[in-house]
């Protein structure tokens, strides 16, 4: 290797992150189905995500006594989530519970913010969307 090629491969090396540092943050699907999880006080398991055409997320859930689907949309802003029902109004007024999410290393925290109210907090580890 010439002289000058070592310092530079040395400082890539360096300002490249590691593997257990370069863990992927949460993805937009897990936010809103912990979200959902979390306003409707339903097993987050239960939830099913997709990509909507309209650039939103798609959500369903099937109670399971009646195999009954439930649908919802989620969309983030900063770490806002802003859902509806489907069909339903988006919850984005300022009556509207407030639902915000915070990535804390493998940990995702949904709080939910009542207009009148404590704030109320539930953190799901990232080990609980991978079971199914």
């Amino acid at each position: 290797m010439p002289p000058l090629t070592r310092p530079i491969a040395f400082a890539i090396l360096l300002a490249s992150p590691s593997a257990a540092l370069a863990e992927p943050a949460f993805e937009a699907k897990a936010i809103c189905r912990a979200a959902m999880a979390a306003i409707t006080g339903r097993d987050l398991k239960l939830f099913q995500a997709a990509d909507a055409p309209d650039g939103t997320i798609a959500l369903t859930y099937a109670r399971p006594f009646d195999n009954f689907v439930w649908a919802y949309h989620c969309r983030l802003e900063g770490n806002r989530v802003i859902w509806a029902d489907e069909p339903g109004r988006w919850r984005q007024d300022a009556k509207d519970e407030k639902i915000s999410f915070e990535v804390a290393g493998s940990q995702l925290r949904i709080t939910r913010t009542p207009v009148n109210g404590a704030a109320m907090q539930e953190v799901f580890d990232r080990d609980k969307f991978l079971e199914r």
